[in-house]
Parts: structure tokens; C-alpha cells; sequence
């Protein structure tokens, strides 16, 4: 497996923070901005007791290498993703930022599928959630797959439908809602189920020019509800949010 130092990871607004240092893998999905928009939302009135941390979709590992890297008042944190190859790398980085081996598990599941029964003080969801179609004219996604549907929202409503199994009583579910897809269709999912929940932040960020040559078929996924953004000064503005739902049972 070809691996090489990539970068390094900080949000360079913590005094004495631990930086991550990370390795790249051609077939694990690399952090994007979305990740740090998560990172800042779930550090916002992080518990001070023990907890034990459920990191779906973790790709690299980045979001629970950090946190076990400034925090140390978290037990554990379960990795897990789809991928067999973000597991491995997840592993490689773990042992490069001396995470010690008592610290984490490493699970590869589709979601919840292979998450044993057991509850989590922190959910973080950072499973794929824009529209398969507008991935494939990126290049986030190359030689990953990303199977979340054509709006967006199929891998966001399966944790959404099943998360309150493995959330103790007041635990918290983070996740991004993207404009890159339908994020009306899980909005209505969420006041079908009853689901309160809480914005944390909005964020606003220019979709890359490169993706321009696709602005037609953009356009149109726009007009069809698939997704959502609008021209604003010449530019393409999409958006994330992210959200906080909290277990008061």
C-alpha cells in the first residue's frame, strides 16, 4: 500500500495544541474542510468526565486522533469505516501520533452494521453526504467510493434511523448536513422521527473551479432539489452545517 506524509492537522486556535500528523492514502478519502467545520462544532462545550467516542467514517482517522491528542479524558475511541484501506491507514496513523493501542479500536462496518452493542458518550458522523453524482465531478472522492445516493442523504438517514441505539442517556450525534444534497429530505426525516436537534454552525465555502465545467449538470441538480447552492459575485456557494442531536432519555 503506497503511503506518504501528507500534512499536518491543527485548527491554530488552542494554545498548546497538539498537532496530527498524518499519512495519505490514494484510496482513503482525505480531510476536507467539512472536517474542521465538525472538529470546531464538537470541541464547542466538550464534556470535562470520561467518554468514550464512536468516529464513523473516520477515512484517515484525523477527527478521533485529535481529540485523543488534546483531550485526555476520553477513554476510547471506536474508528470505524467502510473501507478497508482507511482502516489500515488509521492504524498507521494512530501508532505515528503515539496513540497507545489501549486507546482505540479499529472496526470496519458499513455504518452501525458491524458496531457491537455497546454506547458511546460522542457519535461523530462524517460518512459520505453529498450527492453521488456531484463526487464524481470532484476529486475528494477519487478512487473512493461514495455511496450515499444521488441526493446525498442515504448514508446520513441510515445513522440517523439507528443512532440512538449506541448513544447513552445525554449522549450527543454530530454530523454535517451539506448543500451538496437534499438537506430538506433529511430535515423532514428528522421532524417525521421526532428528532430535535441543534445547529452548531453555518458554514459557507465556494464550490472549487474546477468543477465548473460541470456547472450545467450542476444547474440542474440544483433545479431538481437534489442539492442546493446559489450564484452569488460570479462564484458557486454551497454550505455546511453542522449539527448537534442530543439523547435525553
Amino acid at each position: 500500500m503506497e503511503v506518504f506524509l501528507n500534512n499536518q492537522f491543527s485548527l491554530k486556535n488552542k494554545k498548546r495544541e497538539k498537532t496530527v500528523l498524518l499519512l495519505k492514502n490514494k484510496n482513503v478519502f482525505t480531510p476536507t474542510e467539512t472536517t474542521r467545520f465538525l472538529i470546531k462544532g464538537l470541541l464547542k462545550n466538550f464534556p470535562k468526565k470520561k467518554i468514550d467516542i464512536l468516529d464513523l467514517g473516520c477515512g484517515n482517522g484525523v477527527i478521533g486522533i485529535y481529540l485523543l491528542k488534546n483531550y485526555s479524558n476520553i477513554n476510547l475511541v471506536v474508528f470505524s469505516d467502510v473501507s478497508k484501506h482507511a482502516i489500515k491507514i488509521t492504524k498507521k496513523n494512530c501508532n505515528l501520533n503515539e496513540i497507545h493501542e489501549n486507546q482505540y479500536k479499529l472496526i470496519k462496518s458499513n455504518v452501525f452494521d458491524k458496531i457491537p452493542n455497546i454506547k458511546f458518550d460522542i457519535i461523530i458522523n462524517d460518512v459520505s453526504g453529498i450527492s453521488s453524482k456531484v463526487a464524481k465531478m470532484s476529486n475528494w472522492f477519487n478512487n473512493v467510493p461514495c455511496n450515499s445516493g444521488i441526493d446525498g442523504t442515504k448514508l446520513t438517514i441510515k445513522v440517523l434511523k439507528n443512532f440512538n441505539t449506541f448513544l447513552k442517556p445525554n449522549g450527543r450525534l454530530y454530523f454535517p448536513i451539506i448543500s451538496l444534497s437534499n438537506e430538506n429530505k433529511i430535515y423532514l426525516f428528522m421532524k417525521k422521527k421526532k428528532i430535535k436537534y441543534k445547529h452548531i454552525s453555518l458554514n459557507s465555502w465556494p464550490i472549487p473551479k474546477f468543477m465548473y465545467k460541470f456547472k450545467t449538470s450542476l444547474v440542474r441538480l440544483n433545479k431538481t432539489k437534489k442539492i442546493n447552492f446559489v450564484e452569488k459575485y460570479g462564484l458557486l456557494i454551497a454550505n455546511t452545517k453542522i449539527i448537534k442531536i442530543e439523547n435525553l432519555n
